[in-house]
This record gives structure tokens, C-alpha cells and sequence, in this order.
């Protein structure tokens, strides 16, 4: 054709047009179950190859790109994904010294393992080395995973998931490989929040072997007192707020604060705190135990609600608890170690409702709480206590807590301090609130949950 503008954005309008008309076609629950297998492999902790020729090798390095740095979030870590045909030094060593058929084959059987994925991009699917490479994986007990065109090629025999772009067209099949690839990862980025994956700001030395871990209660452990903290700020702010020239709207947010940062205080602090606001603004405060007692009675309601459910049958132990608790207590408890737990609420309370969830028995070294005359349970005593009677030091102390007193405690005693940031009510994710006050606070790793305990355990002794 003579070339005009007018004329190039007609052709170039009418080839988006066809892209994006062909591209609805395709069978997107194909895609989805392969995403579903790359998302297997980081929960199983197993590696991704990725392998094409050509612009295919382009859209493999990319993918590869996009799943170690485009699919990470809050911080952790992304997958473990490997283009094999991104080394020119080892691609023509293998081509010159064996032949190019055996680029990915040989590397494959180098570096791979059974369980691993390899993910190819090929638009005629008759590539040697790319059959091979399928063969190859096949063999080794890799699940394999092709993006082609037309027929498919010879490479449909040897993938347990392929997806054909719907076209004949090699510009465009190949622009699809590229949406495909980007649209899994934009799933990634949604789906990857809610999944269990440790975010370590510090590793545990390897080698380093935990002897004894210590627990907060409330958002660590269990969530029966799920949103305690705006049932005590609505308390509080009906105090300030009934003293002469006060708001809620101003006093809401330094409550707020206040308690969000000092998750894991005993409740008689948030008392004291209360007192001295109730004083700055010229009011006459009440002793901070009768706050607290005030504060006591709000959190009962919150239980006394889950704990009917329980007795019921309508809910669970499980459905309480912290996601995964039970079998990352049973892991710890399996390998040896001790196990202790405190915390700001009353002991009778935190016994009472451990026994009612059936976590009593994992912890060997003691339950702790304040007493009821608003003695607080002082955490520092309670950790010190358990490395002393033990001969232990902080070197044998893992900790776990969803605030940042819990981590100044864990870590102020030497031990590796492990940040919750618990999603109470949606019981799934990041709690972007608590994840910042325990960054703050130096949490060595931020976890949402203990749902995947096995892996827990292994990022522990590494």
C-alpha cells in the first residue's frame, strides 16, 4: 500500500481491531488453570522455567521478569521463575558443543526437579528444542505448560496444559502470548495478598536452632476478641467526648493511635492512657481500673457472642483460632520446642478461653495474663522468666505477636521477633495497619497468618 498517515492508522486501527476480536475467543479457563499451577509452585516452594525461540523467547524473559519482581507484594518475596534462554554464554555453549535442539534439555536436566514447572512459548509448537526441552521436563516428573497457535505443533503431546492463541496471524498470536502473560500476573497481584508468605526484613542465621517460642494472645493466636480495638475506642471516646469542648472527631484519632501502636500492653495501660487524656483536657479521671473495667465489659460482649457459637456447634475452634495455628503449634511442639504464652488481658480470661479452644495443652511453659485487680502481666518478666528456668538465651527465642509492644519484648530479650499482621475479620491477608506499627516496632518478618505451617517452619530453620 502507498503510505499515508491516514492510511497507516487505518491499518493499524483495523490489526488492534482483529487482535482484540480473535483474543476473545480464547479459553480462559485454560488460563486460569495454569495459573493455578504457577501458583502451586510457590506454595510448594518449586521453581518455573520458562523457554521460547525468537520473539518467544522474549515473551519466556519477560514472564520470568514479571513473576520474580511484577508479583511481589507487601515486600515478600516472588516466585522462583528461571528463562533458560536468557544466558547467551551457556545457549551457544550448548548449541556449538551438542547441538541447539539441546539447549533447554540439558539445562533442564542440570537444574531442575520433579515438581517444578516449565512453561514454554512457541507460535508453530514444532520448535526442536522446545519439544525436547517438553520431553525432557516430562521425564524428569515436571508438570508442563504450553502457550502456542495454530494446530499447536508437535508440542500439545507433551504439555499437561496448553493454550492456543486463537489466530493464524505470528505478529498477533504472539501479542496474545504477551496479554496472557501479563494478565496472570495481574491476577497474581490480586490473589498473592490473601496467600500466606513470610516478608523477612532479617533471615534467621542458618543454623540458628529455636528452642522456645513465645505467643501474645489476642490477634496472635486467636481472633475471639476480634475487633477489640474499636469496641475500646468507642469506650474511651465516650469519655473525652463528655467532657466540656470535646469531640470525638477530635479525640478519635490519638486513640486511636495510641492503642494500634501499643497492641500487646496490658489493658490497664489503655486505662492509664485514658486517664492522662481525660486529665490534659481538664477533666478529673477516674482510677485507670475502672477504666478498664469499663473496657472489660465491652470486650466481654465481643466473646460471650463466639464462645455461644461455640457451645452451639455453630462454629469451630478452627474458625477462631489464627488460620494454621493449631498445626504450626503441633510442629513446634513435634520438634522440641517449648512453648509460653502471655497476655494484657486478664489470666482467668486467657485460660478460660484457651482451655474452651483446646490450646491449652501445647502450651508447656505456662499461660500468663494480668491479674484482676489490674496487676498487669509484664511480658519482659514473663520471656526472661522462661530463658532463666531453661538456662536458654535470646539466641533460642522465636517470638510471635500482632503488636509492636510483642516485638520490642521479643527482641529486647534477644529473640528472633516474628510481626502478625493478622487480618482478624476478613481472616485471610495483610492487615496493612498492624504490618506498618510492627515494621516500626523492628519485627525481624511480617507474616499474615500460620495457614501454611509447614513452610513456616522451614523459613524458621532455614
Amino acid at each position: 500500500m502507498n503510505y499515508t498517515e491516514n492510511a497507516g492508522a487505518d491499518f493499524l486501527t483495523k490489526y488492534a481491531q482483529q487482535v482484540a476480536s480473535d483474543l476473545l475467543r480464547t479459553k480462559f479457563d485454560v488460563l486460569a488453570r495454569i495459573a493455578g499451577l504457577i501458583l502451586e509452585t510457590k506454595r510448594t516452594g518449586k521453581r518455573i522455567y520458562t523457554a521460547g525461540n525468537g520473539g518467544s523467547a522474549a515473551t519466556a524473559s519477560h514472564m520470568c521478569n514479571d513473576l520474580m519482581k511484577g508479583a511481589r507484594v507487601h515486600g515478600r518475596v516472588g516466585f522462583r521463575a528461571v528463562c533458560l534462554n536468557d544466558s547467551t554464554p551457556i545457549v551457544t555453549c550448548l548449541a556449538n558443543d551438542f547441538a541447539y535442539e539441546d539447549i533447554y534439555s540439558i539445562q533442564l536436566q542440570t537444574y531442575a526437579d520433579p515438581g517444578d514447572l516449565l512453561i514454554v512459548f512457541s507460535g508453530s509448537g514444532n520448535s526442536p528444542n522446545i519439544v525436547k526441552g517438553l520431553q525432557t521436563a516430562r521425564q524428569m516428573g515436571l508438570t508442563t505448560v504450553g502457550f502456542g497457535g495454530r494446530d499447536g505443533g508437535k508440542m500439545k503431546n507433551y504439555c499437561d496444559e496448553i493454550l492456543i492463541a486463537p489466530t493464524n496471524s505470528m505478529e498477533q498470536l504472539e501479542d496474545m502470548h504477551m496479554l496472557y502473560e501479563h494478565a496472570i500476573v495481574s491476577l497474581m497481584q490480586r490473589v498473592l495478598p490473601l496467600n500466606f508468605d513470610v516478608e523477612a526484613i532479617n533471615y534467621p542465621a542458618p543454623g540458628r536452632r529455636f528452642k522456645a517460642a513465645f505467643f501474645d494472645y489476642d490477634g496472635t493466636v486467636a481472633a475471639l476478641r476480634c475487633g477489640w480495638q474499636d469496641a475500646v475506642t468507642e469506650c474511651a471516646c465516650r469519655t473525652l467526648a463528655a467532657l466540656p469542648g470535646v469531640t470525638k472527631e477530635e479525640v478519635e484519632p490519638i486513640v486511636r493511635a495510641y492503642i494500634e501502636k501499643e497492641t500487646g500492653r496490658p489493658m490497664i495501660a489503655l486505662g492509664e492512657h485514658l486517664a492522662e487524656e481525660v486529665a490534659k483536657r481538664g477533666g478529673t479521671p477516674e482510677p485507670p481500673i475502672v477504666y478498664k473495667e469499663q473496657y472489660d465489659v465491652e470486650l466481654d460482649k465481643l466473646v460471650e457472642k463466639k464462645k455461644r457459637a461455640l457451645t452451639s456447634g455453630a462454629s469451630r475452634p478452627e474458625d477462631i483460632a489464627t488460620p494454621g495455628v493449631f498445626d504450626f503449634l503441633r510442629i513446634l511442639k513435634d520438634n522440641g520446642v517449648a512453648l509460653c504464652l502471655a497476655s494484657g488481658t486478664d489470666e482467668k480470661r486467657v485460660k478460660q478461653e484457651c482451655e474452651t479452644l483446646g490450646l491449652t495443652e501445647f502450651f508447656d511453659q505456662g499461660i500468663y495474663g494480668a491479674r484482676e485487680d489490674g496487676t498487669p502481666c509484664e511480658k519482659d518478666a514473663v520471656v526472661r522468666d522462661l530463658l532463666a528456668r531453661n538456662g536458654w538465651t535470646g539466641e533460642d527465642l522465636v517470638g510471635f505477636g500482632d503488636g509492636g509492644f510483642d516485638i520490642k519484648t521479643i527482641k529486647k530479650a534477644g529473640g528472633y521477633a516474628v510481626g502478625l499482621a493478622t487480618n482478624e475479620a476478613q481472616r485471610a491477608g495483610v492487615n496493612e495497619y498492624k504490618r506498618k506499627f510492627l515494621l516500626e516496632a523492628g519485627a525481624d518478618a511480617i507474616a499474615p497468618d500460620f495457614s501454611d505451617a509447614e513452610r513456616f517452619w522451614r523459613f524458621l530453620n532455614r
